[in-house]
């Protein structure tokens, strides 16, 4: 751990020799494996990678030697997280190999984390047939993980039917990383509700996502699934529950200290209140948005809102807030701090 530390700080003399005396201890194998591998990255950041490339092979090999099934999770961890570097594939054959024989739980984790690498780098069938094997792998956690992954691969290409079926076999294991990816794939499937003017099913999958949010403690997620809520509950003429989910997703936001998405809440609220003939609220919705707004981007927008509020104020003859909202709108893109 402590050359961790010192790697973590730029100090690579010193984590090199850290490491080094963590392998002249009596450390487990892998411990000591470990140490070389972080070696290897010491060489590597110290422009010696043809030192740094040998370090790496041997710590893998020892790795191996000593905790095979460990070293097939870590290795395709790593694979996955060097991306297009030309090393990655070579980590993931050799976890692919490694993993062969090993316990479910083992060869499940290797074949969830292949299957992200193949998606990732854009390769859909690649994905889903490490997926699927991971289904097959006779490990409760792997089938969850690897269900909701292609769950969400269906739900890309809108097949709602097959990505809800997975879901529902993903959801049979309580709690895990997959619900995050199974909220993702609903809410993928809501926008393209929403984009077919469906907002019962858009509505439908986002309350189905909305506790996935909250159990797996994505508080972001949560904000942004309750605004959606909000604008669906908008569009179906439903006001009052509309201004309900939306000021919870004020509120969150404030908790969160997310500026974006207080603003985003506040600009629908204010459209919400347009909608409902409630001028003077709404002007003071567009006003706190505009307040929020941080970048010309949220300044835009919040500028449109009250311009909404102002066009609608004078076809109603509401000349005063018309011009106060118009006003406000004008100031707003005036200002470029």
């Amino acid at each position: 751990m402590r050359g961790v530390s010192l790697l973590a700080r730029g100090d690579h003399g010193k984590a090199a020799a850290q490491f080094e005396r963590a392998r002249a201890t009596g450390a487990p194998a892998t411990w000591r494996a470990l140490a070389l591998l972080g070696r290897g990255l010491c060489e590597e950041l110290a422009g010696r990678p043809a030192a740094a490339r040998e370090s790496v092979r041997s710590a893998v090999a020892e790795w191996a030697a000593a905790d095979p099934g460990g070293c097939a999770v870590a290795l395709a961890v790593l694979g996955r997280a060097l991306g297009e570097d030309p090393g990655a594939a070579g980590f993931l054959s050799a976890a692919r190999r490694l993993a062969g024989g090993q316990p479910a739980g083992v060869l499940g984790s290797v074949l969830v984390e292949l299957g992200a690498a193949a998606a990732e780098r854009g390769e859909a069938q690649a994905a889903a047939r490490d997926w699927r094997a991971a289904m097959a792998s006779g490990d409760p956690a792997s089938r969850a993980a690897a269900a909701a992954n292609l769950g969400r691969l269906a739900a890309a290409r809108g097949d709602g039917p097959a990505a809800l079926a997975l879901f529902a076999d993903a959801l049979a294991v309580d709690g895990g990383p997959h619900l995050t990816v199974v909220a993702d794939g609903l809410a993928a499937l809501a926008s393209q509700a929403v984009a077919a003017s469906d907002w019962e099913s858009a509505e439908a999958r986002l309350r189905e996502a909305l506790p996935l949010r909250r159990r797996a403690r994505d508080a972001r997620g949560s904000v942004e699934a309750l605004h959606d809520l909000g604008v669906v509950h908008w569009r179906l003429g439903r006001h009052q529950s509309a201004t309900r989910l939306l000021e919870e997703a004020r509120r969150g936001a404030e908790e969160i200290e997310a500026d974006d998405l207080r603003g985003a809440a506040l600009r629908t609220l204010a459209r919400v209140s347009v909608s409902a003939e409630r001028l003077v609220i709404a002007l003071a919705y567009a006003r706190e948005a505009a307040l929020a707004a941080r970048t010309p981007d949220e300044r835009r927008a919040a500028a449109a809102v009250l311009r909404e509020v102002g066009e609608e104020g004078r076809r109603r003859g509401a000349a005063a807030l018309s011009g106060e909202a118009f006003r406000a709108a004008g100031d707003l893109l005036a200002d470029r701090t």
